[in-house]
């Protein structure tokens, strides 16, 4: 895709970030966020993505370029602990709706949900007809439900205002900058313990930076009125235990996995309707993962 206007919220965030980072080669890319934290807004600079200080929740559309070909919303809150509930759904939700409503002439709405929308059911793959439920209550009480909240905003806005729409459910995505198995990395690094869910094995599709972008680009194709609802995944589905066990055998270490109920439950997802719109995912894990092991790349959160 070349020669396009992007405007991308939540830009400091690790899959935004690198997303916005990959356009701003062949497009221009606007990237929105409260750009608090130092280093984020050079970064992206850099990479010739115009940086703008905008709380979506809060700021005023208007304030913003009219002319944007496609707007890839992916601002969220998600506060470990959180328990207020109002807020989550006014900035997932709420706020989600006004964005929409600003930018109703666009080629399509990209928005960012998750597979914890879900209702954990162990080892099944999660179809995207699978039940609704909460699978992030024990880490993040807010998440899963006001995901869902903006979930039927978004297909409403979709409809009302017929702008072609994708809600995109992510298992687990991950690359140089982040994710859940560079946390892990990070901990087998420190000798710290990995906490997992007692429901092993613990099953995901991770998704590598580099095809989640490939992702992106192929979603924006195939968005559509009513909005399209697909998981976002990698197409092989592996355990945490299995990747741990792996990048520890590459660092010559013992990983030290711990059970606990406060960890948040697998989420492995069925893959069909995602092949069928868009393809399968060409980076194999193991290949994707030594990469980070030998580049001492390392996602820091939640390690302790």
């Amino acid at each position: 895709m070349k020669d396009k206007k992007f405007l991308v919220t939540g830009a400091t965030g690790q899959i935004a970030r690198y997303l916005a980072v990959q356009l701003a080669a062949d497009n221009t890319v606007h990237a929105i966020a409260r750009f608090s934290g130092a280093g984020a807004r050079e970064h992206l600079e850099q990479a010739g993505v115009t940086c703008i200080k905008f709380d979506f929740a809060n700021d005023d559309p208007a304030q913003l370029d009219s002319d944007y070909n496609y707007v890839l919303h992916l601002a969220t809150t998600q506060e470990h602990g959180d328990l207020d509930f109002d807020n989550a759904i006014e900035v997932n939700a709420v706020a989600t709706g006004r964005l929409m409503a600003h930018f109703r002439n666009i080629d399509a709405f990209f928005f960012s949900s998750t597979c914890s929308v879900y209702a954990p059911d162990g080892h099944t793959p999660l179809k995207e007809s699978h039940p609704l439920g909460d699978a992030m209550r024990s880490h993040c009480p807010t998440y899963s439900m006001s995901k869902v909240a903006a979930e039927a905003v978004v297909k409403f806005a979709a409809e009302h205002f017929e702008i072609p729409t994708v809600i995109a459910r992510m298992n687990v995505a991950y690359g140089r900058d982040g994710g859940l198995p560079l946390i892990h990395l990070e901990a087998l690094r420190r000798g710290k313990p990995i906490y997992l869910n007692p429901q092993k094995p613990n099953y995901f599709n991770p998704v590598y930076d580099e095809d989640y972008y490939q992702q992106v680009l192929k979603m924006l194709e195939v968005a559509s009125t009513p909005a399209l609802v697909m998981n976002w995944c990698g197409s092989e589905q592996v355990s945490a235990e299995e990747w741990c066990e792996y990048m520890a055998g590459l660092l010559a270490v013992e990983a030290n996995i711990v059970y606990t109920e406060n960890a948040f439950p697998c989420t492995p997802c069925d893959t069909t309707l995602m092949h069928s719109k868009i393809g399968k995912t060409q980076n194999h894990w193991r290949d994707a993962m030594k990469l980070l092991v030998v580049s001492d790349a390392g996602d820091v959160r939640s390690v302790g």
